[in-house]
């Protein structure tokens, strides 16, 4: 069984000027920042299109978060997401969208970036197969930063904890509670939304690499980009396969649950 998320809604958040502070940036706007990307900037969305050699049209919109397009690592990840929707555009069989949205989080003197990217389309011989179902995927990229330095969600624990052991063992309602609110319908606890298939080590956490940390809440996304099946394949033998889109299971986890792991600037005990 595929899984497809079809909601294209996402929350847009302004970052105030205080927040910008918190990470490194180069002096930038978003309207220059669009026009570098060959775009056009109507305020809230730098748009494109592009049409392939098979005169499909693909049409890109990104939101771009104000002054941080300044900041290094964001302005590489924009740059880089804009290039990819524009080289895969160029085999499209079929019209597509590529579009991005953002939030941001703020927990002291942390701020959180969340990408929320959602493309469609169908390439080469696949919109043959499927003339009438342009697939439609998900997928988050998150950037914290802190005190001038990008955060790995290991910083965020006192040294010598397995965060990738104690987020599941610690966090077990939180996450239970919302596999079994996934999409699409089904009965609780039921393969694949079993916690085991969820774990750091396993595909469809995605590794835990999509994460925000907001005040009160650490926020997974998993996975953090669509994932094909999952794996080791003879674990599902006899079920059907599944695919994972990106952010099917968000899982908010309090941060006073995980207190007695955290730092204290992180809401540790």
């Amino acid at each position: 069984m595929i899984l497809r998320r079809l909601n294209l809604g996402s929350v847009i958040a302004l970052a105030a000027a205080a927040v910008v502070a918190t990470a490194p940036a180069a002096s930038a706007s978003a309207p220059g920042f669009c026009s570098e990307l060959g775009g056009q900037w109507d305020g809230q969305f730098c748009s494109t299109s592009v049409e392939s050699e098979r005169k499909a049209v693909r049409t890109i919109k990104m939101a771009l978060p104000g002054d941080l397009v300044g900041n290094p690592t964001i302005r590489e990840y924009l740059t880089n997401l804009m290039n990819n929707w524009r080289n895969a555009a160029q085999k499209m069989a079929q019209d597509s969208f590529g579009e991005q949205q953002f939030q941001i989080f703020q927990h002291g003197d942390a701020m959180t970036v969340v990408f929320h990217e959602m493309y469609s389309g169908t390439v080469g011989t696949d919109a043959l197969a499927h003339p009438n179902a342009p697939i439609i995927s998900d997928a988050y990229r998150t950037f914290t930063f802190a005190g001038g330095r990008q955060l790995k969600l290991a910083d965020l624990f006192k040294p010598g904890v397995d965060h990738g052991a104690e987020i599941p063992r610690l966090g077990a309602p939180f996450i239970v509670a919302a596999l079994d609110s996934a999409p699409p319908p089904h009965q609780p606890g039921t393969y694949p939304f079993t916690p085991d298939r969820w774990t750091a080590d396993k595909v469809y956490s995605g590794g835990y690499r999509a994460w925000a940390l907001t005040p009160g809440e650490l926020i997974l996304y998993m996975p953090d980009y669509p994932v094909g099946h999952d794996t080791p394949l003879d674990y599902t033998v006899g079920r059907m396969q599944w695919a994972m889109d990106g952010g099917t299971v968000q899982a908010h986890i309090p941060l006073a649950a995980l207190a007695p792991v955290l730092r204290p600037e992180f809401g540790g005990a």
